[in-house]
């Protein structure tokens, strides 16, 4: 047994407050933590707690968590336990390795150790109830709950049952059947309740332990956002069950973050129900999953719960510890006050220039999809196996070309470097999941717009690492990372989402700060200043302070003393501001006091905000350190405050506000009015974008309810350099193109950009590796491996068929004609040719192109077919003219699962042609006030050709021009203008009974 001491109370019946948006929960170092966790080393790690009174000893069992560092998965072969006489002082013993379920019960497997209870029956006999895998058994699922006996409660424990007494296969139901918790009532009866994954059973036992009487039944209601790990106890005739809720949502009782839990309870007055939902009693741990165990013990009650606090905890390493639990008697049925753990995770005061844990973090995909956590952002935590509760990310049905992230600070605060690390599961290319941003950048707020951060260091894009950019030093209030997901490949374009485990901001560091100083009465706790000045040469930054507390000693007489404190920013130690501590004055006080509005906020351009105001009324006095404070908004009532410094009244409507206040000293000297007047407008425009597909173009038109439009801007296959929007958006040549359009009001939103594709011409030259123009089709494919993998132009990921074997295809079909004399295949291997299992390269395989009668023909080749998963396999051929190509498989497998075909990337190239000879120019002229593009072509080939003139302002097609010839085309900008720009003249013909092509670019300038 292993001895562990603890060096503090554990009652604790207040949480310290915290200043809201200011400094993230600093992680206790274990070094430190007191007695919790109760193991708290990483020696051993400890889970899914249960508890026990014997006596004068109170036990908690455990699961013990086996997981290496980077598993994400449980990892538990065996259970634990642990005990104390004396809770509150912290001294526990520990008892490992009481019981593994192979060895106990002879029908289990080894493993999967999950959440049981011990309980003690009449007999005085202990039993022991846990979920074990059934080894043999056919059900989906092979979890049954087994009860172990012993005559002790540290064992050696024996199989009770010889089988488990609940199971899929006994009780014919398809649930996941664990985390059993079990009742012994006064009277002798016995109750048990289990379930997960939402859904809950409770039954009656016999006296002997094990007996099910009647038929389970399956709790539906009064049980709000159950999930798992249930815990039935009882107190003054209530019957309480605690659980694991995840009722998930930007305004959820429980747990913003579906991957968390909480712990919530219902109350019924018999153990079978009916139940009401009371609320939650623990707010989410540090792992995702939690787990109760709630009993009273020495004429107190404690919770035992699991974190992942201990030295290397994760969410699969977690570690039990206990708290008080606190009642409420003045209700009825009695209620569980909210759970306060400890040692309080109070604010972190090591100085530090990183001020993200300062700022308020927003994102673009609000709200946030109920995976993803983003406080995550700046809690200062990158595990190595991070689940989506560890991040900020964006992936949901709707995934826009464009996320950003953002911090606000309630101060100014002075920049030059911020570091970021990006999280994926998927490559850049596919489309789909979260992959690293194709781009990003810094922008910063200044004068009512967003403004690129000067001379980046640079913008890697790499995952699971933390990246640092520096840049020219700002002072502003808000910092966005503007990301570009990274697009598919196949039209219409697609995009992957995005996600960020952390992001820091790092501060200049300051020359040094001016002390603060406030004064106060003897006896009253003196109001310490929210800021400081940090020293930036001549200039002066204020910067928020979180104040130790101070002893009340400190001011029970007159003279002066100093308080210590963290500034945000400050690195380079900590503040400290002077306190006066003064005598009443009995004098007559005939001075009224002063009254002062401040304005606080995001500043948007002009006189707009574009964020939430605070309103603070500040009053000061010759006499009187506090006063009564009075607050009207928008024409309301004035609101009293007594006895306060200043009052800070937020106003986050969008539209125009007033507000009015004074000050009344304690004499009753009343101050004059002071007024403010300040208009908000947080909403960001809406643009709408439109795809003219006829002429290749597209328009756009935005909306905007607040402060009204200022403009429309469009950006070209990436949201990077913005141009304003005047009129269509035309494709710059006949390839695809995304058009990215966004809108800016005039208060400074700028919407989230638009994307908008522009789909490829079908008089676009078909050169190059083909395949990505064509769409693909197979004989079959896995479900999480389509075809479109095939051609999506990423190696990173496949198609597949496994388990099928066979023969097998994947063909790729165009819409015109293309000439074709060269293809690749780069197979897809996930096991060796010996292992006859997986993804396995095709015992052969063979090029076939459709001909002009729909009939397969092999390709004329002397080139081998190779089966390389490391290279593509090229075959050059006889060109051909088709309109498709397929690579037929006979796939290595004889049997389903044995070898299956699988192809990372197909490649089709056109066959070079010579090119056609044409010359071009173009001009641009005024025609009745209106300007206008003049192109002239002419054919200096030896055969006749159509001609192609695409320009920004439409296309025109000249048929049959003859050897000679000159034609040509104008087009119209229906404006007064046009900037300078590019006519393509693309020329077809047919020789020797094969498409050839010719293009050239004739440049104009611009009309003004």
């Amino acid at each position: 047994m292993t001895r562990l001491t603890a060096r503090r109370p554990l009652a604790v019946t207040a949480a310290v407050g915290l200043v809201a948006g200011l400094l993230a929960l600093a992680p206790v170092s274990p070094a430190t933590a007191l007695a919790n966790p109760l193991l708290g080393d990483g020696s051993v790690y400890s889970a899914d707690p249960a508890t026990l009174v014997v006596d004068d000893t109170l036990y908690v069992y455990a699961g013990r968590d086996e997981a290496g560092p980077t598993t994400n998965d449980f990892i538990m072969n065996e259970w634990q336990s642990f005990s104390t006489t004396d809770v509150e002082g912290g001294q526990w013993e520990h008892h490992p390795a009481l019981m593994r379920p192979e060895q106990v019960f002879s029908w289990a497997t080894p493993g999967r150790a999950y959440a049981g209870q011990v309980v003690q029956g009449a007999d005085e006999r202990f039993y022991w109830y846990v979920p074990v895998h059934e080894a043999g058994s056919s059900s989906a699922d092979p979890f049954g709950i087994g009860i172990a006996v012993s005559d002790t409660p540290s064992g050696p424990w024996t199989d009770y049952v010889g089988g488990p007494i609940v199971s899929q296969k006994i009780l014919g139901n398809n649930a996941h059947n664990i985390d059993p918790t079990v009742y012994v009532a006064d009277d002798g009866r016995v109750w048990m309740y289990w379930g997960s994954f939402s859904r809950l059973f409770g039954v009656e036992l016999a006296s002997d332990m094990k007996t099910l009487i009647g038929t389970p039944t399956e709790i539906r209601s009064g049980v709000d956002g159950f999930f798992e790990a249930a815990w039935l106890f009882a107190r003054k005739g209530t019957y309480y069950l605690a659980y694991a809720a995840n009722t998930a949502g930007p305004d959820s009782w429980c747990t913003p973050a579906v991957y968390h839990a909480c712990i919530a309870y219902s109350t019924a007055p018999t153990p079978m129900g009916p139940w009401t939902s009371q609320g939650r009693v623990l707010a989410p741990v540090s792992s995702t999953t939690s787990h109760p165990a709630i009993t009273e013990f020495k004429g107190e009650w404690y919770m035992a719960y699991h974190t992942a606090d201990a030295v290397g905890g994760n969410h699969f390493r977690r570690s039990v510890a206990v708290d008080e639990v606190e009642w409420d008697d003045s209700v009825t049925p009695a209620r569980m006050k909210p759970v306060v753990t400890t040692p309080i995770r109070d604010d972190d005061a090591t100085p530090s220039a990183n001020v993200a844990p300062w700022a308020t973090a927003s994102a673009s995909n609000q709200p946030i999809p109920t995976q993803y956590w983003i406080a995550a952002l700046n809690d200062g935590i990158v595990r190595p196996n991070p689940l989506p509760p560890d991040m900020w990310g964006s992936y949901s049905a709707d995934r826009p070309a464009s996320q950003w992230i953002q911090y606000d600070w309630s101060e100014p605060v002075r920049i030059d470097r911020s570091s970021i690390q990006f999280w994926n599961d998927a490559q850049p290319g596919s489309g789909d999941g979260v992959a690293a941003p194709a781009s990003w950048s810094l922008q910063y707020w200044d004068q009512g717009r967003w403004n690129d951060v000067q001379n980046p260091s640079g913008y890697p894009t790499t995952t699971r690492q933390l990246h640092e950019v520096t840049f020219t030093p700002v002072t502003t209030t808000r910092l966005r990372a503007v990301m570009n997901a990274a697009p598919g490949t196949a039209a219409p374009v697609k995009y992957s989402a995005l996600a960020v485990e952390e992001w820091s901001v790092d501060t200049v560091a300051a020359a040094g700060y001016d002390p603060a100083s406030t004064r106060t009465l003897v006896g009253e706790a003196p109001v310490l200043p929210d800021t400081v000045a940090l020293v930036y040469g001549a200039d002066r930054v204020a910067a928020p302070v979180k104040w130790d507390a101070v002893d009340p000693a400190a001011y029970a007489e007159a003279g002066t003393f100093t308080v210590a404190g963290t500034a945000q920013g400050y690195a380079a130690g900590r503040v400290s501001a002077t306190v006066t501590v003064v005598g009443a004055d009995d004098s007559p006080d005939t001075a009224a006091p002063e009254i002062g509005i401040e304005l606080r906020g995001p500043k948007g351009a002009g006189d707009w905000y574009v964020g939430p105001v605070t309103v603070r009324a500040t009053a000061t006095d010759d006499r009187d350190v506090r006063s009564r404070i009075s607050v009207g908004i928008d024409g309301g009532a004035l609101t009293e405050t007594a006895d306060v410094r200043r009052v800070d009244t937020v106003v986050s409507a969008d539209g125009s506000h007033t507000v009015i206040a004074r000050a009344k000293d304690a004499a009753g000297n009343v101050s004059s009015d002071a007024t403010a007047a300040f208009r908000i407008d947080a909403t960001a425009p809406k643009a709408t974008a439109r795809l003219d597909a006829a002429a290749r173009s597209v328009s756009a038109t935005a909306t905007d309810a607040g402060s009204g439009l200022s403009g429309l801007e469009y950006a070209v296959d990436a949201p990077t350099t913005w141009k304003p929007l005047t009129g269509a958006v035309a494709a710059p040549d006949l390839e695809q193109h995304v058009v990215y359009v966004r809108a800016t009001d005039a208060a400074g939103n700028v919407s989230t950009p638009t994307a908008t594709t522009i789909p490829r011409s079908p008089d676009a030259p078909m050169t190059g590796n083909v395949a990505r123009y064509a769409t693909a089709t197979a004989s079959s494919a896995s479900g999480w491996a389509p075809v479109g993998n095939a051609n999506d132009g990423s190696t990173a990921t496949n198609w597949g068929t496994w388990p099928r074997v066979g023969e097998q295809w994947v063909q790729l079909a165009w819409e015109r004609p293309v000439r074709l004399d060269r293809a690749g295949v780069l197979f897809a291997r996930d096991a060796a040719d010996t292992a006859d299992a997986g993804l396995i390269p095709p015992r052969s395989w063979v090029l076939q192109y459709r001909d002009a009668a729909g009939a397969w023909k092999d390709v004329d080749t002397a080139d081998a077919y190779g089966r390389s998963a490391d290279e593509v396999n090229e075959v050059s051929f006889t060109p051909v003219e088709t309109t498709a190509l397929r690579t037929l498989m006979q796939s290595w497998g004889a049997q389903e699962g044995q070898g299956s075909a699988g192809i990372r990337e197909f490649e089709a190239w056109a066959a070079e042609a010579p090119a056609l000879a044409i010359e071009a120019s173009a001009s641009t002229r005024m025609i009745a006030g209106r300007a206008y593009v003049v192109a002239t072509a002419k054919n200096t080939a030896d055969v006749a050709v159509d001609l192609v003139f695409t320009s920004a302002y439409g296309t025109k097609t000249v048929t049959g021009v003859q050897p000679g010839k000159a034609v040509s085309a104008s087009f119209s900008s229906r404006q007064s203008s046009v900037p300078a720009g590019t006519v393509t003249v693309s020329a077809r013909a047919t020789v020797d009974g094969a498409p050839v092509t010719g293009i050239v670019e004739a440049p104009y300038a611009a009309l003004k």
